[in-house]
């Protein structure tokens, strides 16, 4: 894991699915539970955590920068 991001080989250990799992077999599962996720350079994929506990039920929705920085807390 990199800080916040769970590469493929992340995924593929969170899925239960074993080393050997595929691209395919490991997006077939992304896609069931509603994962977000996007391909990377080598051929995986990579989600974030709060694409990860929004899929898994544990938020009900994703953060969003906008909120957390919002300009009228700044000025």
């Amino acid at each position: 894991m990199i800080g916040p991001i769970l590469d493929f080989d992340d995924l593929r250990g969170v899925s239960r699915l074993g080393e050997r799992a595929t691209l395919a077999t490991v997006e077939r599962w992304a896609k069931k539970i509603g994962l977000r996720y996007s391909y990377d350079a080598r051929g995986g994929i990579w989600t974030t955590i709060d694409a990860m506990n929004v899929a898994v039920g544990l938020t009900t929705v994703l953060r969003n920068a906008d909120d957390m920085y919002r300009t009228e807390d700044i000025i």
